[in-house]
């Protein structure tokens, strides 16, 4: 049985989302967690592959967890979550990166992380593993169940390609959205008073640098009354939430301009990942990076963790796609001409991974 697209999300939002939610859940199969996808179990492969570390997996990302999910993980008095309560509770005591409205990445974190994506440390540095990654149970994530907008939608590898990414980033669009609606709605329910901390991007206090907590005075300053009892601050944030109806969080999250706009994206993209369209033209991703393998041909397009290994006298032949012709006229003209017969099913397998493109303003077959 296909679960929803609500039960596979936070359960909190299960009252809270609309009915585009009760669709059913797009299963990614290719991404196996438990037995990551991307770590070296002897698999065969075309080239050297660079595999992620078996002690981080993907988990190499901070999450800024939003103030209701914080007080979601407190209240919750489960022994699923007792290492994740107590994470949690060190973070807070620590005071770095806690605010009324999230706890988030330290900024020395933020600042490494961002000048160091292009790296290669993504999936392998265990300098910048999740404090909230689970080593000794194999990698578990100690707040699941609560978890922020990028960790509900990451997956090294898509069933639907680059057509199923663009989804998973539209619901990533779409959930950052409402995590931060919502925790702005809650803390100034529960006091108005608190404020969040201005601090330019990519500027660091002389405490960010040597892992400090920051001055009493501005901590104080964006705490207010609240100093020693964020966690009582936290769990009441996810108690306004809790307590919100539909028609309340529709007009705090959907009715916003952006809300509105993710949501409509994400309607739309769902479609397109659940029964992809081939467009009425095609041609070869100018875009894509290749590497020669014996006979074939490694094909990077939208994601460097799932490149595809090509036949060499296919991937030549796609260069053969004409833009200015139907994808029908191709097809009639590579078999007439050059003895070629592609099947419509492997267009649109290679055009969901982004081996082959639409040219700019085509439509996709059926569209007017």
């Amino acid at each position: 049985m296909v679960d929803s697209l609500r039960a596979k999300l936070p359960p909190i939002y299960g009252p809270l989302f609309s009915k585009f939610f009760d669709r059913p859940e797009i299963v990614e199969p290719r991404a196996t967690c438990d037995t990551c996808a991307m770590c070296d179990h002897g698999q065969a492969a075309p080239v050297a592959m660079e595999f992620f570390n078996p002690d981080t997996k993907c988990c190499t990302f901070h999450p800024g967890i939003a103030n209701y999910l914080v007080g979601a993980v407190l209240a919750d008095q489960t022994d699923e979550l007792a290492e994740g309560r107590r994470r949690l509770r060190a973070k807070i005591a620590a005071r770095v990166g806690v605010t009324p409205q999230l706890i988030a990445a330290p900024r020395k974190y933020s600042l490494v992380y961002a000048a160091a994506r292009e790296s290669g440390v993504f999936g392998r540095s265990q300098a910048m593993r999740c404090p909230y990654y689970d080593a000794e149970s194999g990698g578990k994530c100690t707040v699941w169940r609560y978890r922020e907008a990028a960790c509900s939608t990451f997956f090294c590898k898509y069933a639907a390609g680059k057509i199923g990414w663009a989804f998973w980033d539209a619901l990533k669009s779409y959930l950052a959205h409402v995590e931060k609606m919502l925790a702005h709605y809650a803390a100034m329910s529960v006091d108005s008073n608190v404020t969040e901390p201005t601090v330019e991007r990519f500027h660091l206090t002389l405490e960010d640098v040597e892992d400090r907590a920051p001055k009493t005075a501005d901590y104080a300053g964006y705490w207010g009354k609240w100093v020693g009892r964020e966690e009582e601050f936290y769990v009441a944030c996810h108690e306004r939430v809790r307590a919100l109806g539909r028609s309340e969080f529709e007009k705090h999250v959907d009715a916003t301009p952006d809300g509105r706009r993710l949501l409509e994206s994400l309607e739309r993209l769902y479609g397109g990942a659940v029964s992809p369209a081939i467009p009425e033209r095609l041609l070869a991703n100018p875009k894509a990076k290749t590497v020669k393998a014996e006979a074939d041909v490694v094909v990077t397009t939208y994601n460097p963790f799932d490149a595809l290994a090509l036949d060499r006298d296919l991937y030549e032949a796609l260069s053969l796609f004409d833009p200015a012709e139907t994808v029908e006229e191709n097809l009639a003209r590579l078999e007439r001409d050059h003895g070629l017969a592609l099947t419509t099913d492997l267009l649109q397998y290679l055009y969901m991974h982004g081996v082959l493109v639409a040219p700019e303003g085509a439509t996709k077959t059926g569209e007017k």
